[in-house]
C-alpha cells in the first residue's frame, strides 16, 4: 500500500510538474526520473506525433487521461474505503508540506519580481557589466521555473484530492445501495409469506391510521378544554375578591365626584377671571397705546417750545462797551469784533480798548470764547491774552451776560481779569457793558 500511495502521489505531482514549454525540449534534471517511470509504467504515453511536450502546461482533459491510466493500471478503483482514506490522509499531509511550499512560492513571486526591478535598472544604466546582467536573467529564469513547479503541484494535489474524494462518496454510495437492496429482498420475503388479504389488511392499516389520528385530534381538544376549565377555575376562585376591590373603587369614585365638581367649578371661575384679566390687560395696552402718542406729541411741543425760546442768533457780532480803569479811575472804551460758532459753540473775539483821553495808549486782545443760550438771554465765557501798545503783555479771562433788546441788538455786562507778565506781576480788574450787533 505504501508503494501504491508513492505510485499515485508521484504520478500526480511528477507527471504535471514534467510538461514544458517546447515541443521537442526534453523534460528539466529536476524531474527526468519521474517522467522515465511514468513513461515506462503506461501513464503518459505521448501525443501521435510521438512528442511528449514536456515543457507545455497540461489540460484537464490530459489529467484526466492520466488518472485513468494509472487506475486501469493499479486498479485504484478497487481501493477499499480504509485504503482511500488512508490516501487521502497521504494527500493531506503532502498539502500541508505544500502549504509551507506556497509562503515559500509567495516569497520566491517577491524575489522574482525584485530581481526584475534589478534587471531593468542594470539594463538602463549605460555601461552596465554584461556578465552581471547575464547572472541576474538566469537567477531570475531559475526563479521563474521554481515558481511554475510550485503552481503546478498545488494544483496537482489539488485534483488527486478531488478525486480521491469522489472515490469516497462512489465507495458511500454503493454501500448505500447495498443496504437499500437488502432491504427491498427483506421485504420481498416478508409479502411472499402465506398471510391475509392484502386489501383487508390496507384497509385495516388505514382505518388505524383514521383512528390514531381521531384520537390525536380528540387528545388535542382535551387538552384545550382542560386548559380553559382551569383557567375560568382560577378566575371564580379570585371572583369575590375582585367584586369586593370593584365596589370600592365604585365608592371612592362616588366619594370623589363632589370634589371633581367644585375642582371644575373652581377652574371655570379660574378661567373667567383669566378673560377678565385678559380684557383689562388689552385694555392697558390700548391706554399705553395712547399714552405714548400724547407723550409723543407732548415731546414735539416741548421741541417747539424750545426752538421758540432759544432762536436762532446769528453768530457774527459787533461790539462796543464802556468801563473804568482801575488805577486811574479814567473811562476807557471797548470795540471788538467776535464769531462765536466757529466750531459749535466756541468762538474767537478780536478786540481794541484804550482810555478816551489817549486813544493811542491801548491794548489788543484775542479770547476763545464758548457761548450758551436760554431765550433771549445769553451766557458766555472767554480766555485768552493781549499786549499793551508800548507795555508788557497779559493773559486774561472774562465772563458776561447779555439780554437781546430787539432780534440783533443785546445789551451785555462782562468782567475781564488781567495778569500781566511784568516783573511784579500786576493785575487788572474792569467791569464793563456796552451793547452788541448781530450781522
Amino acid at each position: 500500500m505504501k508503494q501504491l500511495r508513492y505510485l499515485l502521489v508521484l504520478s500526480l505531482v511528477g507527471g504535471t510538474l514534467s510538461l514544458s514549454q517546447s515541443q521537442d525540449a526534453p523534460p528539466s534534471p529536476w524531474a527526468e526520473e519521474a517522467v522515465r517511470i511514468l513513461v515506462a509504467k503506461g501513464v503518459f504515453i505521448g501525443y501521435p506525433d510521438g512528442s511528449f511536450r514536456w515543457r507545455e502546461p497540461m489540460t484537464r482533459q490530459e489529467a484526466a487521461l492520466a488518472l485513468y491510466r494509472l487506475l486501469a493500471a493499479y486498479g485504484l478503483d478497487r481501493l477499499s474505503p480504509e485504503e482511500v482514506d488512508r490516501l487521502l490522509k497521504g494527500v493531506e499531509a503532502l498539502q500541508k508540506d505544500l502549504e509551507a511550499q506556497a509562503r515559500s512560492l509567495a516569497a520566491l513571486k517577491e524575489e522574482k519580481e525584485a530581481l526584475e526591478t534589478r534587471v531593468r535598472e542594470l539594463e538602463a544604466k549605460p555601461g552596465a557589466d554584461p556578465e552581471a546582467l547575464e547572472a541576474l536573467r538566469k537567477e531570475k529564469d531559475d526563479l521563474a521555473r521554481r515558481v511554475q513547479a510550485l503552481e503546478e503541484a498545488l494544483k496537482v494535489l489539488e485534483a488527486a484530492q478531488k478525486a480521491l474524494e469522489a472515490k469516497r462518496l462512489e465507495e458511500n454510495l454503493k454501500g448505500t445501495e447495498a443496504s437499500l437492496k437488502t432491504l427491498e429482498e427483506r421485504l420481498k420475503a416478508l409479502e411472499a409469506r402465506p398471510q391475509a388479504d392484502p386489501k383487508e389488511v390496507e384497509a385495516l392499516r388505514r382505518a388505524q391510521e383514521e383512528l390514531k389520528g381521531r384520537l390525536e385530534a380528540l387528545e388535542k381538544a382535551r387538552s384545550a378544554q382542560e386548559e380553559a376549565l382551569r383557567r375560568l377555575e382560577e378566575a371564580l376562585k379570585d371572583l369575590p375578591e375582585a367584586t369586593r376591590l370593584a365596589q370600592e373603587a365604585q365608592d371612592r369614585l362616588q366619594a370623589l365626584e363632589p370634589r371633581l365638581q367644585r375642582a371644575e367649578e373652581g377652574l371655570e371661575a379660574l378661567e373667567n377671571r383669566v378673560r377678565s384679566l385678559e380684557e383689562r390687560l388689552k385694555a392697558l395696552e390700548a391706554a399705553q397705546a395712547q399714552d405714548q402718542a400724547r407723550l409723543k406729541a407732548l415731546e414735539e411741543e416741548v421741541a417747539a417750545l424750545k426752538r421758540a425760546l432759544t432762536p436762532s442768533r446769528l453768530p457774527l457780532h459787533l461790539g462796543l462797551a464802556l468801563y473804568q480803569g482801575d488805577v486811574q479811575r479814567d473811562w476807557h472804551g471797548r470795540l471788538f469784533l467776535g464769531h462765536d460758532a466757529l466750531i459749535g459753540p466756541l468762538g474767537l473775539r478780536l478786540a481794541y480798548e484804550a482810555p478816551f483821553a489817549e486813544p493811542a495808549q491801548g491794548l489788543a486782545s484775542l479770547d476763545l470764547t464758548f457761548r450758551a443760550s436760554y431765550g433771549d438771554l445769553d451766557g458766555y465765557f472767554g480766555v485768552g491774552g493781549g499786549l499793551y501798545l508800548g507795555g508788557p503783555s497779559f493773559g486774561q479771562l472774562l465772563v458776561g451776560a447779555g439780554f437781546r433788546l430787539v432780534p440783533h441788538l443785546s445789551l451785555f455786562l462782562e468782567g475781564h481779569q488781567r495778569y500781566l507778565f511784568d516783573s511784579q506781576a500786576s493785575q487788572r480788574s474792569t467791569i464793563a457793558f456796552g451793547l452788541a450787533l448781530r450781522l
